[in-house]
């Protein structure tokens, strides 16, 4: 099998290194780390030995190779925070493997092809839909932009779908300030079993321009170049949100039970931004005094009337003062939830509002005058959701039983209980993700990355300039130590 790619210095030592079964890649833009994975799936798909319960799997089946007829077929996953941005993945098997490789469907796409022991599969799956990972089993996972998916993703989702196999992992990305990635790489650091890690600048790949290298030095703030070019993990990512992990408290400062806006909680403004396309609508409710959010949800591929009702129950739960997102698609829906809620107020988003709007929020984050959880209370990774669960008392029995789902599919419906990213923690990412661009005229735009979202930040943000613009400025939060090692929003000062 030859394959269009030949790799650089840098990429051959990364290469060289797959005897270690976890490997964490950090690297500067454009140095070129999917296609070497790409490649590298190619080269080693299907070539794998069988692990120990394979081989006493075959054995017994007397099958041959792999675990019955499934095992015939060797799985392997390309996993991206997104759809989108596992559709790079797509694009380098493309570019290196045309005749080789054959793409099969969308969202998700697997890549077909014949490996050295048989037929293979590469499966580009993503991390905003974790429940769509369960029950695979892989031999091996590349974890596309690693930095920007959440920890629970791995920990509870992938790491089990490489037990069996006794699977391995590489972990590419560019650094988003010291977060998981930046733990799994101090791990190949200090030489731990198993593991493995490598950091290279942007420019260490003989294609990447001086004269960008020299630019780009020159014009952007310097910890956005250490950052997301000499591949340095800063104390605080280089993004617009300066002071994120100040704004984080330890638990779900104000959900109260789930009861909505009851006693010792002030005006509340939900921000919403609606749903566009591919996109998620979001509802943040915040307390206008404080800025401590309270409560959010997140949804996608619903139809409006539906969404409609959602969003006015929510609302109404909170007895907030909906903002919500006016432009383009929002427009209707806004003149249509109005009817509903009178008091509803639409922002409409162009290109100087939309500046005035981030900014509101980076000044709210700076001056630590907003706050959310950091994920779920307790573990801070994943929650689990018990669907079609009427009594508090069926809801523990299930919680009790958990521990068997874990290690045995069968024992609890996945229907009934399912582990999902925290909303909390789709906001977080969203926010350390978020990006600026200087015009030629020196004029700054600011949105997600290609291939990711920004419903979080645009609904936080309403939320943000909901409060000012009924004249009330959040309060900078005071904050101690909470259980577990967070804080704990204690009131003003």
């Amino acid at each position: 099998m030859v394959i269009e790619y030949t790799p650089h210095a840098a990429q051959m030592e990364i290469h060289r290194a797959r005897g270690f079964r976890f490997r964490t890649v950090c690297t500067g833009r454009r140095f070129g780390k999917t296609l070497c994975m790409a490649a590298e799936l190619l080269d080693r798909g299907g070539g794998d030995p069988l692990s120990p319960a394979e081989k006493a799997l075959a054995e017994s089946a007397a099958q041959g190779v792999g675990c019955g007829e499934a095992g015939r077929v060797r799985d392997y996953a390309w996993v991206a925070p997104t759809y989108g941005v596992a559709e790079r993945g797509v694009e380098a098997f493309r570019t290196i493997a045309p005749d080789i490789a054959r793409i099969v469907g969308r969202m998700p796409a697997r890549a077909e092809f014949n490996g050295a022991a048989g037929p293979c599969r590469v499966w580009f799956l993503s991390a905003d839909n974790p429940d769509s990972i369960r029950g695979f089993g892989f031999r091996g996972i590349v974890l596309d932009e690693a930095a920007a998916v959440p920890s629970s993703v791995w920990n509870y989702v992938l790491r089990p779908t490489l037990a069996q196999t006794l699977g391995w992992a590489v972990f590419i990305s560019t650094p988003m300030g010291r977060n998981w990635f930046y733990d799994m790489f101090t791990r190949g650091v200090e030489g731990q079993a198993g593991f493995k890690s490598f950091t290279f600048p942007s420019n260490v790949s003989p294609y990447f321009p001086a004269k960008e290298w020299d630019e780009a030095r020159r014009t952007l703030p310097e910890d956005v170049f250490r950052q997301e070019y000499m591949a340095e993990f800063l104390e605080d990512s280089a993004g617009v949100f300066r002071g994120i992990e100040g704004c984080l408290v330890g638990e779900d400062p104000a959900d109260n039970g789930g009861r909505g806006n009851k006693s010792g909680i002030g005006p509340v403004v939900v921000g919403c931004d609606i749903a566009k396309h591919t996109d998620w609508t979001v509802l943040i409710a915040m307390e206008a005094r404080t800025g401590r959010c309270l409560a959010m949800e997140r949804f996608n591929r619903l139809d409006w009337p539906v969404q409609r009702e959602r969003i006015a129950g929510f609302v109404k739960k909170w007895r907030g003062r909906l903002v919500m997102d006016a432009t383009g698609v929002g427009d209707p829906v806004f003149d249509d939830l109005r009817r509903e809620l009178p008091a509803a107020e639409g922002f409409r988003i162009t290109a100087q509002s939309k500046r005035e709007l981030v900014q509101g929020l980076m000044v709210a984050v700076e001056q630590r005058r907003v706050a959310w959880p950091a994920g779920p209370v307790g573990s801070g990774s994943g929650q689990w959701q018990y669907a079609g669960v009427g009594s508090q008392n069926e809801r523990e029995e299930l919680a009790q039983r958990r521990g068997g789902a874990e290690g045995n599919r069968e024992a609890l419906p996945t229907a009934h209980c399912t582990l999902q990213t925290g909303p909390w923690e789709v906001l977080t990412a969203e926010m350390k993700r978020y990006e600026y661009v200087a015009g030629p005229s020196g004029q700054v735009t600011y949105s997600a990355p290609s291939g990711y979202h920004d419903d979080c930040v645009m609904a936080l943000a309403l939320a943000v300039w909901g409060c000012r613009a009924a004249g009330v400025e959040p309060g900078r939060m005071a904050r101690l130590p909470a259980r577990g090692g967070g804080t704990a929003v204690l009131g003003l000062v």
